[in-house]
């Protein structure tokens, strides 16, 4: 009896612990829900509201310094993870007043339910929540094509035939150029000047804006995480670092890998100048899981360099002649194209240890390549714009078995790429 009951008493001991440790534990949730704004409401409380619309949270004792978070849950339709959760989401804020806050809701997410709250110094306070429709980018590939010195890029849908319909124009707020597409952000990142500076710019196709990304940057490259890295250079000190560029919901947990971590500092190499890249994106090759960064500088009267960074070094490699020298991956294939004014052009792959070019792996006799493009969701077939008389064509060159189909469009682009 007398083990029973001490058995009894510490089950009692163990029971009341517990009470208490929720009881403490529910406190100090409440003291971090404590009530920031008095009488604080959503106006737009259970709508359902598009991307981009603004929302507006009232009350009273709103400030300049307050953040307004997002968090978004949608079903997924998978029986694994039957929900989908985007939660810590930063609002883009309008307007704040003491008495009320006006915000964007956010593109890039699909249909589902917003909770709002509003943060402060670490605390928080639940405001109301909303519905919101999808606002996804397109899953389809499109040819986006970019004139030389234009302010618009011209975006296309091509048919089974390869002929291209035009499904919009989105406006420049400046020129834009070595033009690259993180998947599913629907935007364009770029090259642009600004105030003398040239700076890494990402164009969104969603709300028409430029936002400005990086100053300073000298060439722009995609990574294996499918991402995009600046080369920066600042009194001839480069540095390489990721752009931070949304991307859709959904392709957040499908993306390969997580983004490399910053690059230490470069000195340019000797004889090199800023000035002479970024006439075309950079690329990556890849041997053994150790990376290899490939861009060219253009060092005027038809000389060209190679230029390869690896983690240690930012190198020149070789120099030649020619009239363009174009960064390429396809395939699992990296390398140059050196292009000759009157043709031909040689698709020439990099040695991943030396970084010099090897023999040409194949040829086209083109006039001259003015740009070239691979798509992440289309790794063997690369988009070739060439130049032909005061017209140009777009061929798409499948890698694997090196034939061309034609692309039609009814404009002439200095750049042209697949992006969604």
């Amino acid at each position: 009896m007398r083990m029973k009951s001490n058995i009894f008493i510490k089950a009692v001991f163990c029971i009341v612990m517990v009470a208490a440790m929720i009881g403490c534990n529910k406190k100090a949730f409440e003291s971090e829900k404590e009530l920031i704004i008095s009488d604080a409401s959503l106006q737009e409380e259970g709508k359902t509201l598009a991307p981009g619309d603004a929302i507006h949270l009232l009350g009273e004792g709103y400030r300049q310094t307050d953040n307004v978070m997002l968090s978004f849950s949608w079903e997924t339709g998978d029986k694994l993870i039957p929900v989908g959760k985007a939660s810590g989401i930063y609002a883009e804020i309008v307007s704040v007043e003491p008495t009320r806050i006006e915000v964007l809701l956010p593109y890039r997410y699909p249909a589902a339910r917003v909770d709002v709250s509003l943060m402060r110094e670490g605390k928080t306070q639940d405001i109301g929540s909303l519905n919101i429709t999808d606002g996804q980018a397109p899953k389809d590939l499109r040819i986006y094509g970019i004139k030389d010195g234009a302010r618009s890029v011209d975006g296309y849908i091509l048919d089974e035939n390869g002929l291209g319909r035009k499904s919009f124009t989105a406006d420049l707020s400046g020129n834009i150029h070595s033009v690259v597409n993180v998947p599913r952000s629907f935007g364009l990142c770029g090259l642009a000047e600004e105030d003398g500076n040239r700076s890494a710019v990402f164009l969104n196709f969603f709300t028409g804006k430029t936002k400005h990304l990086s100053g300073n940057a000298i060439a722009l490259s995609r990574t294996p995480t499918n991402m995009i890295a600046a080369l920066c250079c600042r009194d001839n000190v480069c540095t390489f670092n990721n752009l931070p560029v949304e991307v859709c919901a959904d392709y957040m947990t499908k993306s390969s890998g997580t983004p490399a971590p910053v690059q230490p500092k470069y000195d340019l190499p000797e004889g090199l100048k800023p000035e002479y890249f970024g006439d075309y994106p950079g690329t990556y090759s890849e041997k053994e899981g150790i990376y290899s960064y490939l861009f060219s500088a253009n060092e005027g009267n038809g000389k060209w360099a190679t230029v390869i960074l690896r983690k240690e070094s930012l190198k020149k490699i070789e120099e030649l002649d020619a009239d363009a020298v174009i960064p390429f991956r396809v395939g699992q294939d990296a390398g140059y194209i050196i292009t000759f004014e009157g043709g031909p052009s040689l698709f020439r792959v990099v040695n991943a240890e030396t970084g010099e070019m090897e023999q040409p792996i194949y040829t086209h006799k083109s006039v001259r390549i003015l740009s070239a493009g691979v798509h992440p969701d289309r790794p063997d077939h690369i988009l070739l714009n060439i130049a032909s008389g005061i017209a140009t064509q777009i061929q798409d060159l499948d890698w694997k078995t090196k034939t061309l189909s034609p692309v039609s469009l009814p404009e002439n682009y200095k750049e042209v790429l697949m992006a969604n």
